[in-house]
């Protein structure tokens, strides 16, 4: 990805009102991330208070240094960044990115990494999806992933071609087989895969084979109760009534298991049926799949951005559960390209800019989720992970005592309270902010002691 030359980031915010009112200074601040002890950054400010104009501010300093920028907008107001292009998700456009593409380190990547961390994904945004369903999509993935030649227990498989839908329709229409395992398997595959095997567990296939091995199963349970009867009899007339029955139900088993292994074809029946649970769980993972898939997120048709300074994700047409996985697959995307590129030369550069508009709804509590895991580790890749958010208080104490820059632009008197205890604000620090004239500025510079907030005149 080409980038213009880059150069350490300097955004004026305004004058100090301290220096200002008390000395009759024109005293400027400044927002330089490399000075800072991580170019994190926090902006709040309740509706009205000039929230998407700083951060638009904020964001256009970036690009001007030659950072490279994406932004996840979930109100779709952040579209006038210079050089940005901007992508709409939803069902109408069908952008989308394959979730099935693999990290191929083989420390921290690979097959089972990307399940788990699926997996988890899915849970997150959905507290319904049970263990049963759990496993039965981690046997569809694992399955999806060898028919392409992919392993778990081999890192030297891993390594396939991005592949976009137009490219796969190609190669499966002319039934190219060979030339689609150069490519990482989609979602699309994954589903076909999984109507196979609920197509063979309902109605064809191995369909008989199955069947017999049901009947084998209620014969056997019948057998086992008709033995604990026989062991409680006491007349004969009983014995002789249960001896027969028990040799009828002996007789029964036996020809059952004799169909099950006749009607046998692939030699998986009896695997697959443990694998995949029932047809009802299948079936229940699929339609979440679907559900999850509705606006094409998932889809391995990534947006036209081309080589665009900044990227513009707009998400408001997404439900909440969509906008969570697509941002959190997009965000470790981020974070394992610049892993892989190693640490910046000076270990406080800042490359990269992620942000998140709404930032609250994405974080989660979970150390290993991958805002969690940027906000501790990015600054060596040269990651800065800006939030806007209304309030401060929807945040972690975690992320909040560790972000090196804190604009508050206005807050609703209700959360002042909390946020002067979490932040350690001063009420009269507060009292002096005055929408889009005013802010509260927290710097927090790199080898010096916690910084008081100070007043910035931004009108």
């Amino acid at each position: 990805m080409q980038h213009a030359m880059q150069y350490a980031m300097q955004h004026y915010l305004g004058l100090s009102e301290y220096h200002l009112r008390q000395k009759q200074q024109e005293y400027p601040v400044h927002y330089e991330p490399e000075r800072l002890i991580n170019a994190h950054l926090l902006v709040c400010g309740m509706s009205g208070t000039g929230k998407s104009y700083q951060s638009l501010r904020l964001l256009a300093s970036a690009v001007q240094a030659g950072i490279e920028v994406d932004v996840f907008d979930v109100h779709d107001e952040l579209h006038g960044i210079p050089g940005a292009n901007a992508c709409r998700y939803s069902q109408a456009t069908g952008y989308g990115y394959n979730p099935l593409e693999l990290d191929i380190d083989p420390h921290t990547g690979g097959v089972n990494r990307q399940i788990e961390y699926l997996l988890g994904l899915i849970h997150e945004v959905s507290p319904q999806f049970g263990v049963k369903q759990a496993m039965v999509l981690r046997n569809l993935l694992v399955d999806t992933y060898a028919l392409a030649g992919i392993y778990p227990d081999n890192p030297a498989t891993w390594q396939r071609n991005s592949i976009t839908e137009s490219v796969r329709k190609q190669l499966t229409d002319a039934r190219n087989w060979q030339a689609l395992k150069q490519y990482y398997p989609t979602l699309d595959d994954l589903k076909s895969y999984g109507k196979r095997k609920l197509t063979a567990l309902t109605l064809g296939g191995d369909n008989k084979c199955l069947s017999a091995l049901e009947q084998l199963t209620r014969h056997y349970k019948r057998l086992n109760a008709l033995q604990g009867k026989y062991a409680k009899a006491s007349s004969d007339d009983e014995l002789d009534k249960l001896g027969k029955q028990l040799t009828s139900s002996k007789e029964h088993c036996t020809s059952s298991y004799a169909a099950f292994i006749e009607a046998m074809q692939s030699g998986r029946e009896l695997e697959d049926m443990l694998k995949y649970d029932s047809a009802d769980t299948l079936a229940s993972v699929l339609q979440r799949l679907e559900l999850l898939n509705a606006a094409g997120i998932f889809r391995a048709n990534p947006p036209p951005f081309g080589n665009a300074p900044a990227r513009v994700h707009q998400l408001k047409a997404l439900t909440d559960e969509q906008q969570i996985l697509l941002v959190k697959l997009r965000l470790r995307a981020i974070f394992e390209r610049h892993k892989q590129a190693g640490a910046t030369n000076s270990g406080t550069q800042l490359r990269h800019v992620i942000f998140l508009d709404e930032a609250h709804k994405f974080f989660s509590k979970d150390s290993s989720d991958i805002i969690n895991v940027i906000a501790r580790e990015a600054r060596k890749f040269g990651i800065g992970l800006w939030c806007a958010s209304q309030s401060p208080t929807d945040f972690p104490d975690s992320f909040l005592t560790n972000v090196g820059a804190t604009l508050i632009l206005g807050l609703h008197p209700t959360h002042w309270q909390m946020a002067t205890a979490k932040l350690r604000l001063g009420k009269d620090t507060l009292k002096y902010i005055r929408a889009k004239e005013v802010v509260a500025v927290q710097l927090r510079v790199a080898g010096r002691a916690e910084p008081p907030f100070g007043n910035v005149i931004v009108g």
